[in-house]
């Protein structure tokens, strides 16, 4: 895949990030599923990370400093940004901490395939 579609794929997960967050409250699923919101959270950011890290051609270094530092930031906004919504969204600052996990986990596992593929760990 071409760096220009890895970025289109990136940018079109993170907009999918930002509609779900915009869902009302009300709208969402009624699941008796115990931390399914944090699960969902996790599982989004999981991908978020793996699919910027694919989507960047700096060093792995570089793009994991980029990729955590603003991927963090991201997901606190999300949460700012579900509080000022005029319709019912409640901000979570747990959902932040899973977002959180998320872009570490999808990180480590990013850079488990990498060392993976590469057969050693001098080629990351």
């Amino acid at each position: 895949m071409s760096e220009a579609n890895r970025w289109r794929l990136a940018t079109a997960w993170t907009l999918l990030i930002v509609a779900a967050c915009s869902i009302p409250g009300t709208d969402l699923p009624k699941i008796e599923i115990k931390l399914v919101d944090k699960i969902a959270h996790f599982g989004l950011f999981v991908v978020f990370a793996w699919l910027w890290l694919q989507a960047s051609s700096r060093s792995l270094p570089g793009r994991l400093i980029l990729v955590i530092g603003f991927g963090t930031a991201f997901g606190f906004l999300t949460e700012w940004y579900q509080g000022i919504l005029p319709w019912e969204r409640t901000p979570d600052m747990m959902d932040a901490l899973a977002n959180t996990i998320g872009l570490i986990v999808g990180s480590l596992a990013f850079m488990a395939a990498k060392r993976g593929k590469s057969g050693n760990r001098s080629n990351l």
